[in-house]
């Protein structure tokens, strides 16, 4: 795990590996060029005791002293010109899109499991936290460690006590305080950061479904759910800030006592002719800036530490080997499309929903699916999408085991139709060119005129450009199943899947489309579940299923008399996509 979060570390500078070199590189010059800047102030405090002192000389002195500020200007601006405009152009659309990419290989139970704000909150996390972390790495841990190397640099050259005193009292500062952090800070942080992960997602699902909250006056109970992970997290935080200040008190004390003596020391080697009046003033500067240096050093480490947690957390999320889906396995190609279930065992919990289940659909059939709530009917769907793995028994299309093959190349392949339609927070024509990215405005027309969309379309102030809200929300139930049905006359494939698809239309709409799809989908084998018996009239053959077992098949001129006064509802929301 730890070598593999390393890996994903570095792959996140991938397209700015030079412009990074140039942010660090940049940085290190203009502190080397301030510790230049700090030799030259010395000597210009100590130039009136030269011996032959002219003021020419102080004004030569003054001018090198100004080209250098220039110059550490100069590669001050280019290490955050760099930072702040050149990679953060390049690298945060690359990990969003790398990051957002990387869910398509995430099995169908990560989704069901893990709330959509807390992968939203992890995607944004990784990309916003890069963006910090590259500002910690140079404005201040680069910076700040460069200029402590400085300042002890001039202590060494005022007097070599003075230097290993500061060494000694600052490196054990540093790496104590370290150490301290990473036992005593950083596990308070981790723990802090699971339960704002827990909110944050709580939070999202609550905006997303508030409507619902609000008609069941449910809001002040979720408030107070909201409330306690908050002040779960706030607790270990706090804790970790204890820590912090009570290992900053302790060490700022020990700073004041050397400190003391240092001064001791220095004043009596001034009293002694041993040290110059701008060694001195030196001496107290680089001390003072030490003291600061060290302290903002270690809270850029700390902050750096809280950063990498985060980020952490999220590959966690993300990454977990667990929930991958078998992206490195083959490509299927189907030719046709006959599906087989082969002797499968299913079940979610304890109790199977299939066992030994049989079934052969062929080439171009078109097959109706019935069956009371419970009894399988989108649990078959969700087999032939790979959501879940039967325990028993495969699924073949075209006599290739699916699970022998890539989930993408196997959507490649498939279209499915929902009853429940979720729409993107984008135009009608975005949401239709979902299905087919490359599709000219042509055809998409074309297919919103199938689903019989086109002419409300066309009736829109907007038109095709006109925004569906979020989930599709601005629409009625109707229209965002017509935009479904539009996806599946943009989309080419052997297998067209409807799942109550029809559920939502008048029969005027529903008896349109119907004609359409049957005119429409001559060379595509088609599996239509529905509990409203007339959307399968047309079908070649209707079975019906109960408790996971098909009692009952055939034409449905035989199927439709024979269960026309029987109600058949959807499955339940447990098996639902």
């Amino acid at each position: 795990m730890k070598n593999n979060f390393k890996k994903f570390l570095f792959s996140l500078y991938k397209p700015v590996k030079f412009l990074t070199f140039v942010m660090i590189t940049s940085m290190i010059i203009s502190q080397i060029l301030d510790l230049i800047k700090q030799y030259i102030i010395k000597g210009i405090i100590d130039l009136p005791t030269i011996e032959n002192f002219q003021i020419s000389d102080l004004y030569n002195v003054i001018f090198v002293l100004l080209i250098v500020i220039i110059f550490e200007l100069i590669f001050f601006y280019i290490s955050n010109i760099t930072r702040t405009i050149s990679i953060l152009k390049k690298q945060t659309p690359y990990i969003a899109e790398k990051l957002f990419t990387h869910l398509s290989k995430k099995s169908y139970s990560f989704f069901t499991d893990n709330y959509t704000g807390k992968i939203s909150t992890a995607i944004n996390q990784v990309t916003d936290e890069v963006t910090e972390l590259n500002t910690q790495i140079t404005t201040k841990f680069i910076s700040l460690l460069t200029s402590m190397i400085s300042s002890l640099v001039v202590l060494y050259t005022i007097d070599l006590n003075i230097f290993l005193t500061a060494s000694i009292l600052y490196t054990g500062i540093i790496v104590s305080r370290l150490i301290y952090f990473s036992k005593k800070y950083l596990p308070y942080i981790e723990k802090s950061e699971k339960y704002n992960r827990e909110y944050n997602g709580i939070l999202n699902d609550a905006i997303l479904n508030f409507t619902s909250l609000r008609l069941y006056n449910a809001i002040k109970n979720f408030s107070k759910n909201l409330k306690s992970k908050k002040e779960e997290a706030n607790f270990y935080r706090n804790k970790a800030s204890k820590k912090e200040f009570t290992f900053g008190a302790i060490a700022n004390i020990c700073y004041i006592i050397v400190f003391a003596i240092l001064i001791n020391y220095s004043i009596n080697l001034y009293i002694n002719n041993m040290m110059t009046l701008g060694s001195f003033i030196f001496f107290l500067n680089a001390m003072i800036s030490l003291k600061s240096q060290t302290t903002n050093f270690t809270w850029s480490y700390i902050h750096i530490g809280e950063i990498i947690v985060k980020m952490k957390n999220s590959y966690k999320l993300l990454y977990d080997g667990d929930n991958l889906y078998d992206e490195n396995k083959p490509n299927i190609t189907i030719d046709s499309g006959n599906l087989e279930f082969k002797n499968i065992s299913f079940k979610y919990n304890k109790n199977y929903v299939f066992e030994n289940f049989n079934l052969s659909i062929k080439n171009k059939q078109k097959i109706g699916i019935i069956g009371v709530s419970g009894s399988g009917k989108t649990t078959l769907v969700n087999l032939i999408f790979k959501f879940y793995s039967p325990q028993k028994g495969c699924i073949l299309i075209d006599n290739k085991n699916i699970e022998d093959y890539s989930t993408s190349s196997l959507y490649n392949n498939l279209t499915y139709v929902p009853q429940e339609t979720i729409l993107l927070h984008s135009s009608i024509y975005d949401n239709i060119k979902i299905a087919k990215p490359n599709a000219t405005d042509e055809e998409i027309y074309n297919a919103a005129k199938k689903a019989e969309l086109h002419n409300f379309i066309e009736s829109l102030d907007d038109k095709y450009n006109t925004i569906v809200g979020e989930r599709g929300i601005k629409l009625s139930g109707g229209q965002r199943q017509r935009i479904a049905l539009a996806r599946i006359f943009l989309r080419d494939s052997k297998i067209v899947i409807f799942d109550e698809a029809t559920s939502s239309l008048d029969n005027n709409t529903e008896f349109k489309i119907q004609k359409n799809i049957h005119k429409y989908f001559n060379n595509q084998t088609i599996i239509c579940i529905a509990h409203r018996l007339s959307t399968l009239k047309d079908m070649d053959n209707i079975l019906v299923i109960e408790k996971g077992k098909i009692v009952d098949f055939g034409t449905p001129d035989y199927i439709i008399p024979k269960y026309d006064n029987k109600k058949f509802m959807v499955e339940d929301t447990c098996e639902v996509f």
